[in-house]
């Protein structure tokens, strides 16, 4: 018996999309990495959606993958906040952030996935591999033992653009 249903999804598989790999790396500026060996080929490494600065903030290298203005702001954003996820005195104790600010964390990171994958799921396929975080249990035992730090409900970041 033939199913031409079948068929067709058969031979639409053999056209797959490149993959992307979506998470934050401390101080890699970008979140998109390439994801199999023909991205990679095509793309590099590193992340392959971030540009790279001189001293004075001047771009050097441009983005591999370009993404669109609210895009790029709100993964600057994020990437800002995850910089400040690690425990500031010693990085494998307890991150300070809140459960509130671990949500709000969560949903634009959410919300970024699902506009990167609405830009770019045409060419690719974006696979999320960013851990969504939630307060540390050990926190407050660890604030108790260190009362000169708070837990945080919110990160600032220095200057608005």
């Amino acid at each position: 018996m033939d199913f031409p249903a079948v068929r067709i999804l058969c031979k639409s598989s053999h056209m797959t999309n490149s993959t992307l790999r979506f998470f934050f790396a401390y101080g890699a500026g970008g979140c998109l990495w390439a994801g199999d060996t023909t991205t990679r080929e095509k793309l590099g490494v590193g992340p392959v959606d971030a540009s790279f600065r001189d001293l004075q903030g001047r771009e050097i290298v441009g983005p591999k993958l370009l993404i669109s203005v609210p895009a790029r702001d709100l993964r600057d954003q994020i990437d800002f906040e995850h910089s400040a996820y690690l425990n500031p005195l010693y990085q494998p104790d307890p991150s300070l952030w809140t459960q509130a600010l671990c949500e709000c964390f969560n949903a634009k990171v959410d919300t970024l996935i699902a506009l990167l994958r609405h830009e770019l799921g045409a060419r690719y396929d974006i696979l999320d591999q960013q851990p969504r975080y939630s307060e540390d249990p050990r926190l407050a035992a660890y604030l108790l033992l260190h009362p000169d730090l708070s837990p945080v409900n919110t990160v600032t970041p220095p200057f608005d653009r």
